[in-house]
């Protein structure tokens, strides 16, 4: 793990310290519209050298419209079937958030891999969730109309955690995955503290920009360019800076919609996450095969 990560993720901290709930609910915004956004917004181009990469080839057009096409499936399943589509997107959140941590350090895909994954993951998932039972549940009953009793989000973390601390053991010890332990249970410990003192928003925002979308920014530009320079991170944002700024503006207007009612905001921010997550795992995926 990058120094500046640890370095970056303590100085959230302190500010979560110094400056009130609502100021750190406008800078997580803020950040999770920029960096946050922006790690997803090139996704068409991703998917085009990827399978020119594998001897295919697929059209911009073509590859939009499919783009679109998912994105606007996943919100009609949120609208029509929303119970169901909360728990897919939090699986497959879920397994993304581990695939970006933990598949560098794997020696081979496999079964066990995808499951550590998907359980690292899922533990980062269930912190947050138990740490803030009383505005998750709020939020989840809120989406699905369903009130989820607070012992689910312990015995989800208690779950998540032995499943992921089994594999993780395994894995490790078979040489399957090369990781330093004692480092790897540290650093869910910093993000333990982090979403303890943090308010919701907040917590989530340091997880998903700095451990999350920067390094899978880095990842991308390294993907398409060769190399992470500052140079190629211009030229990406170059060619993603439209994609980003209409989602975006897509959310704003939505928010617009809804600045009244400031309890829906989150909510409406898992919709606009979860419609553009579904293609970018896939996306991410392919990219990791690659």
């Amino acid at each position: 793990m990058k120094n500046w990560i640890i370095v970056s993720t303590f100085f959230c901290l302190w500010i979560s310290t110094m400056f009130s709930g609502s100021i750190q609910t406008y800078l997580a915004y803020a950040l999770i519209l920029t960096f946050g956004v922006l790690h997803g917004a090139n996704d068409i181009s991703v998917i085009r050298i990827s399978a020119k990469k594998n001897g295919l080839s697929f059209g911009f057009y073509r590859v939009l419209g499919y783009y679109i096409l998912t994105v606007c499936s996943i919100s009609l399943l949120f609208l029509c079937y929303p119970s169901a589509a909360l728990i897919l997107f939090i699986m497959l959140s879920g397994y993304h958030f581990g695939e970006q941590h933990l598949s560098s350090k794997s020696t081979k895909e496999s079964l066990f891999s995808k499951l550590l994954y998907f359980f690292y993951g899922l533990t980062i998932l269930f912190m947050i969730f138990y740490l803030n039972i009383n505005k998750v549940a709020s939020i989840l009953e809120e989406v699905t109309g369903f009130e989820i009793i607070d012992v689910f989000f312990g015995y989800g973390l208690l779950g998540a955690g032995i499943f992921l601390t089994t594999i993780l053991a395994y894995m490790s010890v078979t040489k399957k995955i090369m990781v330093n332990l004692v480092e790897e249970f540290f650093y869910l410990l910093v993000l333990f503290v982090v979403f303890a003192t943090a308010n919701l928003l907040w917590g989530f925002c340091i997880y998903f920009v700095i451990w999350h979308s920067l390094p899978s920014l880095k990842d991308q530009i390294k993907f398409l360019y060769g190399n992470s320079s500052r140079q190629h991170f211009i030229k990406y944002l170059h060619s993603s800076w439209v994609y980003w700024a209409v989602s975006v503006v897509g959310l704003c207007i939505l928010f617009a919609f809804f600045i009244d009612n400031r309890a829906h905001l989150i909510s409406i921010l898992i919709y606009f996450l979860a419609a553009i997550t579904f293609p970018h795992v896939i996306v991410m995926s392919r990219l990791k095969h690659s």
